[in-house]
């Protein structure tokens, strides 16, 4: 399963890397390739995520969910 986030305020590798960070941390996921250019995310899960964990995810890397799909 996969989910496209759409985030706010990255900018450089390093706003990448931290976002990733936050979202691999997340229980069921299984990998994100974070893209600062783009201002998304694209995650792979094993099952099913409250899409509230993203939010918090991204939240607490200091930048802003714009929308899960």
């Amino acid at each position: 399963m996969k989910k496209i986030i759409k985030i706010d305020g990255m900018s450089c590798e390093h706003c990448e890397n931290h976002v990733k960070k936050e979202l691999e941390d997340i229980c069921g996921v299984t990998s994100a390739e974070v893209n600062a250019d783009e201002g998304k995310a694209v995650v792979e899960l094993a099952h099913k995520v409250d899409e509230v964990k993203f939010e918090t995810a991204v939240d607490e890397s200091g930048y802003e969910l714009i929308e899960v799909k």
